[in-house]
């Protein structure tokens, strides 16, 4: 297998192997252990495990960091394709690959984050120059974890963690606004605050134009005129409450299920967080996002989703258990990302 040794921007040095490869052994295991726990299988995927998986061994055996060509990486994940093909085929899918991994970059530095690392992993191309013996190389390479205003705290025994999993797909429409979230500062902050007032104007007007019409003897007529104008009112209302209701919520809790029409048709167990930016160069506001909080389950193992807490616990977002969501129920710091039992 070719392969050249990784040095300089990967922040691995040769002879210093102890604190730093500790660190980078932890950032591997947690970038393998967010996979593991939160995604389906996928070649893009698969390639991305195989090279963390193939990085670990090496530093685990007190081995540097290596860097792949296409045939190697064919080789890693078992795919039946020549040295010819390798790199036609690993193009195709490491475009796939940077999209998916755009989308976990939160969920997989709060994972690394969690496991008392300062960086983590991510897979790397190193294009090539062109020409015979100058292909692309892969390699997985260490960066440094953003500042985060939650504290890293243990979780205590029966306690889950939980992970901001990825980035979610809006629906269509409001793809313009949410693709990397809708920050409430100038004309976005204006524009927003416009819209829940014309809103209540429309509502409000619906409400003053069916108290004309049920005033006015040729308008209203019969019993039928008046239950159509009853009618029309009350769906104005229905609506207008659907669409505030759920704005006013988040202004309160910051966290709340997002609306259905918010969201894709394949998205599930998506919330609408309320979340506080703090840019070095700028001062802090508020943005909006479509998140998912996941966690793994501290008693099956398998995955826990936040959800409505209903009637049993009015008012909350709680984790329940995908396989067990009567029985393995969790509550949710949004702070800590802390969940206690609550069964």
């Amino acid at each position: 297998m070719n392969e050249t040794l990784v040095q300089g921007n990967s922040g691995f040095e040769i002879n210093e192997l102890d604190a730093e490869q500790a660190q980078q052994v932890a950032a591997l295991q947690a970038f393998l252990a967010f996979h593991q726990q939160f995604d389906r299988e996928t070649k893009a995927l698969a390639v991305a495990r195989a090279l963390a998986q193939a990085s670990l061994e090496r530093l685990e055996k007190g081995q540097p960091i290596a860097k792949y060509n296409s045939a190697n990486i064919a080789d890693l994940v078992d795919q039946k394709v020549g040295p010819d093909g390798a790199t036609a085929w690993l193009s195709k899918v490491w475009k796939a690959l940077e999209q998916s991994l755009a989308e976990r970059r939160t969920g997989i530095q709060d994972v690394a984050r969690q496991a008392g690392t300062n960086i983590y992993a991510w897979p790397k191309k190193t294009p090539g120059a062109g020409g015979a013996g100058n292909s692309s190389e892969y390699s997985i390479e260490f960066l440094s974890l953003p500042q985060s205003d939650n504290p890293v705290v243990t979780p205590q025994r029966g306690e889950i963690t939980y992970v901001q999993e990825l980035t979610l797909k809006p629906a269509f429409w409001a793809r313009p606004l949410f693709k990397k979230g809708f920050p409430l500062k100038g004309w976005r902050r204006t524009s927003f605050i416009a819209f829940g007032v014309l809103v209540l104007l429309a509502v409000g007007g619906a409400l003053l134009l069916t108290w004309l019409a049920l005033n006015n003897p040729r308008v209203s007529s019969s019993a039928k005129d008046v239950a159509v104008w009853v009618l029309f009112a009350l769906m104005v209302s229905w609506v207008g409450y659907s669409v505030l209701k759920p704005f006013s919520d988040l202004a309160d809790l910051r966290l709340i299920m997002a609306p259905d029409v918010m969201v894709g048709f394949t998205e599930l167990n998506v919330q609408l967080e309320l979340a506080r930016e703090r840019p070095a160069d700028d001062e802090p506001y508020r943005v909006l996002r479509l998140v998912r909080y996941s966690a793994k389950c501290a008693v099956c193992g398998e995955t826990v989703h936040l959800a409505a807490g209903k009637r049993e616990f009015p008012g909350r977002l709680v984790g329940r258990c995908s396989e067990q969501p009567r029985e393995h129920v969790y509550s949710f710091d949004r702070h800590t990302r802390i969940g206690k039992p609550l069964r």
